[in-house]
Order: structure tokens, then C-alpha cells, then sequence
């Protein structure tokens, strides 16, 4: 496939941080002649990262990135900062769970750390001579003695220098991505989303979710908030002879405002975790329509009950946004629903499903039953002064507002002890399943962003446990998989690839490119380097491959000299 060919021949000549030079004839033509392999490495891992970073490259995101330096330190040091942001997202896409996996994973990496900058002797022997002097407490082992015959009084003068930890240790990285500022973090946040709607990466109205996520942390954690909640019974078979227990959580929050059609995110904030849902809501929605600019609209958004405000619900109505949110059940319009639903107009809905494969296989009828209501006045809240005592004068008109009430649904016939639901929305309720659909839509960011986010990006595991570590991490992860899901699709645009309907996920993603690029090698000559295929090297060593691409199949030397360019017709 073409695309695992272009992703092997973009490593390092279209950054503009390598080091290395492409010669691919005259690699060739060495190896052809009989020559020594200077180095040579898988290509496995590097292929996950060069044709990204080309993405970064052509979009000016690398530039964003640089920007990040808080150029706090009085000594300049060797390493730039580019290398050290560079190398913390290798972490993040590569999905280590913990930090300090990069030490063994991503920085004793020849190729990926050729990726940044850095050269052989550099990844071998460290950016630095510090710590290079210091000796092990072991004797040096002689490979003709017992372990036990090894370490005498005699060895004490024979030692051996620590082993240098790659061209940098994993420390240096941490304390580079902390030192980030959080007012950086959220200006590259806010650019990167104000590129991508610029190439139109959004659809031109976009119906949007808007949720807050709490991202957990340990009592130790320095800046972090707390705050106290009831204790769902983990035994539900016997609720009512359990009782809810309160426990103090600590860690952080974040908002953030999705577009569940492109999977990408429009606005993010960062916060302590005790600050309450609806704080941030106005900010963070105001900051999504300013970044979408004249790219995109936002028309419409679904929010939970934790965003109840009449002032927040107001200001939404005059920008012209939809919004859909449920009533909570001590409200009076709530109240006042449920006692209309015979004067309403009822509309049902039903689809049919298959539970199952095979001699298992069942069809199952869905319906639906809703009940639309307009022109509702018991929302004395909804107004630009919210709930208050103004509510109570003699000169007060409520505005009216408009209710969907889902009198049956699936969840409903699973779970007949729910409450029934109230949808409140702004907009017109002549299609029913237009808002139950628009807030039901809003389930997706809790399981395409927030639970990916936690289970395969690893976004409660930061570099230091600190605020800033947090922060710093938490912006990085969400704005790298909206850069993971924007290459994905750039990626199919530039293949030609027609793949509608397909979900590949960053899991996916990560096997699918270390599967092209698994049989490939790439080989450095101090400033040059060649990527090959695992049988072109062999066979320009001299050797026959009877199947090159898993069939019978001659390729001759003078054929892959002539592929490079090392010899002509």
C-alpha cells in the first residue's frame, strides 16, 4: 500500500529537527558493494511517528509546539526544547501507562530518538559527561569466572562507569513538560482547534456535547482539590439495606466541548476538582465559538442536569444555540410536564435490532413513546437574571420554554424504577426524536472522550504529581488524540482511502501502522540513513530470498540498485 511506503520514506527529511540526510543510492550501493552495516534498527516503532509528524509539520502545529518553552532555566541546556515535547508525545500516542516507561521504551530508541535530534553516540553515551564518571559498587564480571568466584578484595579497583540512561533521563523530560504554563497549554489548545476548523476538519454546524469529567488524583498530589460525595452502593441487589457510604476524592476537572461527528474536541478548561460543573460552562462554550471563529457554527449542544442555570440556558438562547437538558425532578417545570402529558401530542418510534449470531440469533423490537409540550411557564429560572426573589413580583412573565417528556424508551423498560425524563429545549419540538436523539447524543463524549481518555491514553498518569504536572498532561493527551483523529482522517485524504463507517480507534491505529511498517530497517551511516525493506537488505548483503513478499518471486540485486537510483538503464 502506498501510504506504508510514504510513511517510511518521511522519516526525518521532512522534520525540521533531524539530523540525518537521506541517501538511499549510496546506502545501496555500499551495501551492494560489501560493506560494513554501520547501524541498522527496526523500523516498528519509528513508523507510528514520521509520517505524524509530518502532519504537525505541514499544518504549522510544530510551531505551536515550540512555543510551549517557558525558557525558565538561567542554564541554557544541550538538549532544545523541541527534542523534550517531542519525546513526552511520543509517550502519550505510544500509550505508556506510566512515565517512567520511557526511559526503556522510547529513550534508549535509536531510531525514535534519531526522530529528535539526537545521533548515535549521543543516545548511547548521553547529551552530557554528568554522572559519567561515577563507578558501580560491582567488581567488572569476567565471563570465565562463577558469579560467585567474581567479587574478591582483589576487584575493588576494577570498576565500571554507571551506564549513561539514553541522551537524557527521564527526570529532565518531566521537569521540561511542568515548567509548561498553564496559560501556554490553553493558548496552543485553543490555536491548534482554530487550524483544524480553518481546514475544515469540523462540519460547518456542529451539534455539540458539553460534559466535565473529574481526573483523579492521590491525597499527596501537591494543588489538587477534594471534595466529598456519596458512595454508590456497590451491591444493587440489595439496595435499601445498604447504606451509601461519603468518601473525599481528590484530583482535578476538566471541561470540555466535543463535536461527536468529527471526534474532535472545540474547547477545553482545567480546574481543581471541587469547583462545580456549571462555573466554567459559559467560558468554555464562549471559548469554543470564538476558536470555531467563521469556520464552523456552533448551533446546537447537550448538556446535563449538572449545567442547570437559567442565566447559563439564557445566554445560550440569545447566541442562538439549541441546547437540550433534562429537568431535575424537584423543579416545577418538572412537575408541571408530567401533570400536561394528556394535553400533549404523544409520538412513538420503533426500530428493530438482532441479539446474537447464528442458532443465538433473536430480533428484538425497540419503541419509543414521547410526549412533546410547548410554550411551558413554570420555568420561572430561565432568564437572564436566574432564580431569585424577582420571581416572586407582581410584574414577572416567565419565558416560555418547550419539553419533550419520554414517557417509555429501552433504558426505560430495563430500568422501570427510574425516574421519567423531561428534555427542556429552546427549539422547536415539532420532531420529537430530534431532541431526544440531540440528548441522547450526549452519552458519546462520556465513552468516545472521557473513558478512552482514562483507559487506553492514560490520562490520570502524569510525569510528576503535581498541579502542573496535571495540567500539563491532561492538555497534552486530550489535544493529542484530537491530532491523532485529524491525521487519521488527513491520512485517508492524502491515500485516497475510502473507509466510511469504520471506527479504527487509536489501538487500531497503533497496530495497524506497526503492521506496515514491522518488515522494514532503517540504517544510519553518521549523517546519512536509508530505509529498506527487511529482504532488500539481505539480498544487496548477497543473499537470495526465494520469497520476498510471502510468494515465489526473484529479485536480484541490479533490481533494487535500479529501484534507488544507484544505478540507471
Amino acid at each position: 500500500m502506498e501510504s506504508s511506503f510514504h510513511i517510511s520514506q518521511n522519516i526525518a527529511d521532512r522534520l525540521t529537527w533531524h539530523t540525518a540526510n537521506r541517501d538511499q543510492a549510496g546506502i545501496a550501493a555500499n551495501l551492494a558493494a560489501g560493506e560494513d552495516i554501520p547501524e541498522v534498527y527496526g523500523l516498528g516503532e519509528a513508523g507510528l511517528f514520521d509520517e505524524f509528524f509530518c502532519f504537525l509539520e505541514h499544518f504549522g502545529f510544530s510551531k505551536l509546539f515550540a512555543k510551549l518553552d517557558p525558557k525558565d532555566k538561567k542554564r541554557k541546556s544541550k538538549v532544545p526544547f523541541t527534542g523534550a515535547i517531542y519525546i513526552y508525545l511520543m509517550r502519550v500516542v505510544a500509550g505508556l501507562r506510566f512515565f517512567w516507561h520511557i526511559d526503556p521504551v522510547i529513550l534508549h530508541s535509536q531510531s525514535l530518538m534519531r526522530l529528535v535530534g539526537f545521533n548515535g553516540r549521543e543516545v548511547r553515551e548521553g547529551t552530557c559527561g554528568r554522572g559519567a564518571s561515577k563507578e558501580t559498587d560491582d567488581p567488572a564480571p569476567n565471563p570465565e569466572e562463577s558469579e560467585q568466584t567474581c567479587v574478591n578484595e582483589a576487584d575493588k579497583n576494577n570498576r565500571q562507569p554507571t551506564k549513561i540512561r539514553g541522551p537524557v533521563c527521564p527526570e529532565f523530560i518531566a521537569d521540561c513538560i511542568c515548567a509548561i504554563l498553564g496559560k501556554a497549554l490553553e493558548k496552543l489548545f485553543n490555536q491548534t482547534i482554530t487550524i483544524l476548523a480553518a481546514n475544515k476538519f469540523f462540519p460547518k454546524k456542529i451539534h455539540a456535547l458539553l460534559d466535565a469529567s473529574e481526573i483523579e488524583s492521590t491525597e499527596k498530589c501537591q494543588g489538587c482539590g477534594k471534595v466529598s460525595k456519596e458512595k454508590a452502593p456497590e451491591l444493587r441487589l440489595r439496595k435499601g439495606r445498604i447504606r451509601k457510604v461519603v468518601e473525599t476524592v481528590f484530583g482535578f476537572k476538566i471541561w470540555v466541548i466535543w463535536d461527536p461527528n468529527s471526534r474532535l474536541p472545540l474547547a477545553m478548561r482545567f480546574s481543581t476538582i471541587e469547583v462545580a460543573d456549571i462555573s466554567l460552562a459559559q467560558e468554555v462554550i464562549q471559548q469554543a465559538i470564538d476558536n470555531l471563529g467563521g469556520h464552523a457554527k456552533l448551533v446546537s449542544i447537550a448538556i446535563d442536569r449538572g449545567f442547570m442555570d437559567g442565566k447559563l440556558l439564557w445566554w445560550l438562547n440569545t447566541q442562538k444555540i439549541t441546547f437540550f437538558i433534562p429537568a431535575k425532578t424537584n423543579m416545577d417545570v418538572y412537575k408541571d410536564a408530567l401533570s400536561l402529558i394528556p394535553d400533549g401530542v404523544q409520538e412513538n418510534r420503533e426500530k428493530t435490532r438482532t441479539n446474537g449470531a447464528g442458532k443465538n440469533k433473536v430480533i428484538v423490537i425497540d419503541s419509543w413513546e414521547l410526549v412533546t409540550l410547548e410554550d411551558l411557564t413554570s420555568a420561572g429560572f430561565y432568564g437572564p437574571l436566574g432564580s431569585g426573589s424577582h420571581q416572586h413580583s407582581n410584574d414577572f412573565r416567565p419565558n416560555p420554554i418547550n419539553a419533550v417528556v419520554v414517557q417509555s424508551d429501552p433504558f426505560k423498560k430495563n430500568n422501570p424504577n427510574i425516574d421519567t425524563m423531561v428534555i427542556l429545549t429552546n427549539g422547536s419540538v415539532e420532531k420529537p426524536f430530534d431532541v431526544y436523539d440531540g440528548y441522547d447524543a450526549r452519552s458519546e463524549i462520556e465513552n468516545g472522550l472521557f473513558r478512552e481518555a482514562k483507559q487506553a491514553w492514560f490520562i490520570e498518569r502524569p510525569p510528576q504529581n503535581t498541579k502542573n504536572g496535571f495540567r500539563a498532561h491532561v492538555y497534552l493527551t486530550i489535544l493529542l488524540m484530537a491530532l491523532t483523529t485529524a491525521f487519521r482522517v488527513w491520512m485517508e485524504q492524502q491515500d485516497k482511502l475510502e473507509r466510511k463507517g469504520r471506527d479504527t480507534g487509536i489501538r487500531k491505529f497503533r497496530e495497524q501502522v506497526r503492521e506496515e511498517n514491522g518488515n522494514k530497517l532503517i540504517i544510519f551511516d553518521n549523517d546519512r540513513y536509508a530505509i529498506f525493506d527487511a529482504y532488500e537488505v539481505f539480498i544487496l548483503c548477497g543473499r537470495n530470498v526465494r520469497m520476498p513478499k510471502g510468494t515465489p518471486e526473484k529479485i536480484t540485486k541490479d533490481d533494487i540498485l535500479r529501484k534507488y537510483g544507484a544505478i540507471l538503464e
